[in-house]
């Protein structure tokens, strides 16, 4: 129904902003309300969103962050409200390139999604962002076991794996640049 709002941040709330446009005050609901800022002039692109408890209107900054919480919304067992928890506790680029990626370290890291809406995502959104369909499904686990081979603890393999979104990259290059992170913590932990 509506695409986009232009007006003025009047209140910033939680979970909300309030954006008014023609002397119309919108709530908004958005992912991460503190980057908006009363007074600032905004661009506001919504998706409404009709429940049996009323009308509502979700807001985002870019279109690419709309189109990513539109996906979201299509896996199974992931609903609005928690498609919003999602985004507002990484950067929408960064959960892109980690289903691009097809890194389920990355999502396990995010609160409010567990072991199975993490597979669930990957699973879902293969092919959403018209991504590279010869994707190895299981290359983050096959680089966890090469880790795992080579002395790492379990738990310093899957924080470092949930830090490295690399989209087609290959085994061998995921396992040298968490082997660079590894070796600069383990270098900073001596300090």
């Amino acid at each position: 129904m509506f695409d986009y709002f232009n007006g003025q941040v009047t209140q910033i709330r939680p979970h909300s902003i309030v954006l008014e446009t023609n002397s119309i005050g919108y709530r908004i609901a958005v992912s991460k309300p503190y980057q908006f800022h009363v007074g600032d002039e905004v661009k506001v692109y919504v998706e409404d969103l009709l429940r049996e408890d009323g009308f509502y209107l979700v807001g985002f900054l870019t279109v690419e962050e709309r189109e990513i919480y539109l996906g979201l919304n299509t896996v199974n067992g992931i609903g609005p409200k928690t498609a919003l928890k999602i985004l507002g506790e990484c950067d929408y680029q960064e959960l892109k390139k980690a289903i691009e990626s097809n890194n389920l370290f990355f999502l396990r890291s995010i609160k409010h999604i567990g072991m199975k809406a993490s597979a669930q995502i990957l699973l879902d959104l293969r092919g959403f962002f018209d991504l590279n369909q010869n994707i190895n499904v299981n290359q983050y686990e096959e680089v966890q076991a090469a880790l795992r081979s080579l002395g790492y603890k379990n738990r310093d393999i899957i924080n470092t794996l949930s830090m490295i979104n690399i989209p087609d990259a290959t085994n061998e290059e995921i396992i040298k640049e968490a082997l660079r992170r590894m070796r600069t913590y383990a270098h900073q932990g001596r300090k």
